[in-house]
């Protein structure tokens, strides 16, 4: 579950007048997506966040929590750690109280790819999606290949609000 410690509203999606666009598109999946009871607590956690931050596009990340290993991050626009999921635990080793505060540079070390940072780097201030694969170290140690997928995320005055990452880990 998303370690987030300021008050969650108790708001529920009954009680918002538009269909938030998180939301839209698996509402009508078929067949809809069936997630674990921790990855759907991740979910509900996440798009109350977003309906308080006013994201105003929608990123499919509720197939991506599917994966057990899989993990969603959400950083402010300073690209601070403000929430992390389950997934990103059993990746990396790290809680999310932990990884809470921090920027993801945490996770890199002597292997991770420079010219793959600075593409990273590039489509962030540029304020556009990037995907790319790189190396990432785990709590204790060991390096493993990670496929990122960053989305700048906007609230309804198309100001930058916070970034939301997808990542899961690649195998050779």
């Amino acid at each position: 579950m998303f370690d987030h410690s300021s008050k969650v509203t108790s708001d529920t999606f009954a009680n918002i007048d538009l269909i938030h666009p998180l939301l839209i598109g698996n509402e009508f999946m078929s067949p809809r997506i069936q997630l674990s009871e921790e990855a759907q607590s991740d979910y509900d956690l996440l798009c109350k966040y977003a309906i308080r931050q006013g994201w105003i596009q929608w990123a499919d990340f509720r197939a991506h929590l599917k994966g057990i290993n899989n993990a969603v991050v959400v950083t402010d626009v300073h690209q601070t750690i403000l929430l992390a999921s389950a997934g990103f635990e059993r990746m990396t080793g790290y809680t999310p109280k932990f990884a809470r505060g921090k920027t993801p540079k945490f996770l890199q070390g002597k292997d991770t790819e420079s010219h793959i940072r600075a593409v990273l780097k590039e489509h962030i201030q540029k304020k556009v999606p990037v995907e790319a694969i790189l190396t990432n170290y785990r709590k204790n140690g060991d390096a493993y290949k990670c496929r990122i997928k960053i989305f700048p995320m906007f609230n309804k005055s198309y100001e930058l609000v916070n970034f939301m990452a997808l990542e899961d880990e690649v195998t050779d």
